[in-house]
């Protein structure tokens, strides 16, 4: 059965599933022009920003897949002495964080947490998309002015479709192969807007793929000519910064270059820290010159914090900061800061509400432009353009006194480019897609063993916590967790839809004190 302007929330989302329906049945039962639309997409299409209580608290429920920054090498934990923390992040995503078989088990493996949280809100995002997409088109224009308005919304929530579902298929599906994407499991494709009494199953990663290139093709063409109203509202320039991020992960180098091209032409601005002043302003911020479009929250400077009992900056990833030929990569100064016997994140900073004005996740700018275009290019044999990019990029972020570029080649240079861009968008939810990635590159594969560990602590007689007991997980080269598990509710609704098998997850050490 059809029902037109009813938002048909996909019912492999949770068993309480007709809770969701009527509550969106009654806010957009009926549209009546397409600023009812616009208003729609704004506050029920993009994502949302978590409300005051859940900053600084261990709600984690507003946020978009906050385990995203510490299942790959950029975190550790921090163990030793120190002040400990109020709340431990370790326990919220221990599932995640040392690639458990079912992620929402706890710790002493007496508890499972709901997995659902991820796929229930961006669902719920791609259906109000839908909804737009199938009835903007219905929407009376009188003016030119209404005309652009109406392509503008079109164009945003085809932008939208498509990075959700990108988003989507690159947590619960395996990596884009070349050779396998045609029959790997991916995500439930749904681009009807009204309910479907029916159980869904899982599309191909390359159905998938392929529907998300076709929705920034549409993007394309809808917001070309359109002004950018901010930069929390999707544009062209982030439409053609996405397009070369999903054709860099398909292997497609040509269109890859082309479009982070596309980018730079319009907006190629970076920040040189030779003369940025970080007492003033935060390295990442809605008001920056790099930035290009952002939705969602900033976790990261609660999490990633310095404080026992929580999270730093890896020593692995901090040692990629250490000079090449000579230069001094100002980075490590401005991105991270020694705190405590601990290395926190100081890349975002809060404002005086306390709350970051970017996202740690869903965060656009030019930086990645340069580095898809560098990539793109090594990879397809244009080296010359590969090193311009990466040294234009570099010569912002390294001491400009004896500076010295970047003249390699081959191999070495996809290498170098692929560290460059691990310590350059460090902790804003690339480097687990990416590590994914490296595994199926056709022409430069990379793979590598992870080790995250969980530590037990006790208070001791002065009432300060001291370490016990450190358990040490592993995830080994081409692990099949690199894909997180179908989460059990959708399981258990959808009888027959296969899940991402996992092994169980053992500990390998245990480190005593």
């Amino acid at each position: 059965m059809k029902t037109r302007y009813i938002i048909g929330i996909l019912l492999i989302l949770t068993t309480s599933c007709s809770d969701f329906l009527k509550e969106s049945s009654q806010d957009l039962a009926y549209v009546r022009s397409y600023v009812d639309l616009d208003e729609t997409l704004l506050g029920d299409g993009y994502m949302n920003v978590a409300s005051a209580a859940s900053l600084g608290s261990d709600n984690y429920s507003e946020f978009y897949y906050p385990y995203i920054h510490f299942m790959a090498d950029e975190t550790q934990e921090n163990v030793g002495t120190g002040r400990s923390t109020v709340l431990s992040s370790r326990d919220a995503i221990f599932g995640y964080y040392t690639w458990q078989r079912r992620v929402g088990i706890n710790v002493e493996g007496t508890f499972r947490a709901s997995e659902n949280a991820d796929w229930d809100k961006i669902y719920k995002h791609i259906n109000i998309a839908n909804m737009v997409i199938n009835t903007i088109d219905n929407q009376t224009a009188k003016t030119s002015f209404d005309r652009n308005e109406i392509q503008r919304i079109k164009g945003e929530a085809y932008f939208l479709r498509a990075a959700y579902y990108f988003t989507l298929v690159n947590l619960y599906g395996k990596p884009y192969s070349l050779k396998t994407s045609s029959t790997d499991p991916g995500v439930p494709l749904k681009l009807t807007d009204y309910v479907e009494d029916l159980k869904f199953s899982r599309n191909t990663v390359a159905e998938v793929y392929e529907q998300v290139v076709k929705d920034l093709k549409n993007a394309e063409i809808c917001l070309e000519n359109i002004p950018l109203k901010s930069v929390y509202r999707a544009g062209i320039v982030a439409t053609y910064l996405l397009q070369s991020r999903v054709y860099l992960y398909m292997q497609n180098y040509t269109l890859a270059k082309e479009c982070a091209q596309k980018v730079l032409d319009r907006k190629d601005g970076l920040i040189d820290l030779n003369s940025f002043d970080n007492m003033e302003h935060s390295f990442l911020s809605s008001k920056s010159e790099e930035t290009i479009f952002s939705m969602g929250t900033s976790i990261t400077q609660q999490t990633v914090n310095g404080l026992m009992e929580d999270f730093g900056i890896s020593d692995d990833l901090y040692a990629q900061y250490r000079p090449y030929l000579g230069n001094e990569d100002l980075r490590r100064s401005y991105f991270m800061e020694d705190y405590l016997g601990y290395q926190r994140y100081t890349k975002v900073k809060p404002g005086r509400t306390g709350r970051i004005d970017v996202s740690d996740n869903f965060l656009f700018r030019t930086a990645e432009a340069y580095l898809n275009l560098a990539e793109a290019a090594a990879c397809s044999g244009d080296e010359s353009t590969a090193r311009t990019a990466l040294n234009a990029l570099r010569l912002k972020r390294m001491a400009h006194i004896g500076y010295i570029s970047v003249e390699l080649s081959g191999s070495e240079l996809v290498t170098f480019i692929r560290d460059e861009r691990r310590r350059e968008l460090c902790l804003e939810g690339h480097r687990w897609f990416d590590l994914r990635r490296y595994m199926v590159n056709e022409k430069y594969p990379f793979v590598k063993t992870i080790r995250n560990s969980y530590t037990i602590f006790q208070d001791d007689d002065w009432g300060d916590k001291e370490p016990v007991e450190t358990r040490v997980f592993e995830l080994k080269e081409n692990d099949d967790a690199y894909t997180l598990p179908i989460p059990i509710e959708v399981l258990n609704f959808n009888d027959g839809m296969k899940d991402n098998e996992r092994a169980e997850r053992p500990v390998i050490n245990v480190i005593t004190y």
